[in-house]
């Protein structure tokens, strides 16, 4: 998962001696609101943002009059996809420049493509239902979840992490291979894990699943 796969380089950098008023039509026209600035040797400087710029009074100033607003995001060209996703994120780019180890602007990575990309794997693009838990950080195991999930003939696909609400708490949305998991959500009750949200097709609606474990406990008596 190397960013490089997903590098462009369809778009040259700004230089310092850009203006303002040119700098902002350029990100109209391309729509984008972060566009890389580097140096005459290429080496990068940082990325420039719409918002700032449009805060500028004097549109004919060149970027060099306002260097220091310029954004130090980026990442090396042999990271890998988390750590760009993670700078993206942090930093609400719309693209991610990449560089070499001397800082050297090698291409971009467009957050709106990698998205696209990313919808296309296999994790997003199959078939199933999404189970959102949240769990102690200091009882987390994916291996126990997993092997709970196995259990009921099932996979998981893929999986997201964010912070709870709650201290020292996670939530962990999880990405099933199976349109209904009915019985997965039960053992997973079944070993304590409290279920925040569920997506999926049960193969029972509510007043079904009722008559039906009453149609069991009527013939186990």
């Amino acid at each position: 998962m190397n960013v490089s796969k997903h590098q462009l380089n369809d778009i040259k950098p700004l230089q310092v001696s850009e203006s303002v008023k040119d700098v902002l039509d350029l990100m109209e026209e391309l729509k984008f609101t972060h566009l890389p600035v580097v140096e005459a040797s290429n080496r990068y400087l940082g990325l420039v943002d719409e918002d700032d710029l449009l805060e500028i009074e004097d549109d004919t100033q060149t970027i060099s009059v306002h260097q220091r607003l310029l954004k130090p995001y980026s990442v090396d060209e042999s990271a890998d996809l988390f750590k760009a996703i993670q700078v993206i994120g942090v930093g609400q780019l719309s693209m991610l420049p990449l560089t070499d180890q001397d800082d050297y602007y090698k291409g971009y990575i467009c957050t709106g493509e990698l998205l696209q990309d990313l919808g296309r794997q296999l994790s997003f693009s199959e078939n199933g239902s999404t189970v959102v838990l949240e769990v102690s950080v200091r009882d987390y195991q994916l291996s126990q979840i997993a092997h709970i999930v196995e259990s009921e003939d099932a996979l998981i696909l893929g999986f997201l992490m964010k912070n709870s609400g709650e201290m020292d708490n996670i939530e962990l949305s999880l990405k099933i291979n199976q349109k209904d998991i009915t019985r997965i959500l039960k053992s997973l009750e079944r070993h304590n894990y409290k279920v925040l949200q569920v997506h999926h097709e049960s193969l029972f609606d509510d007043t079904l699943e009722q008559r039906y474990e009453a149609l069991m406990k009527y013939l186990n008596m």
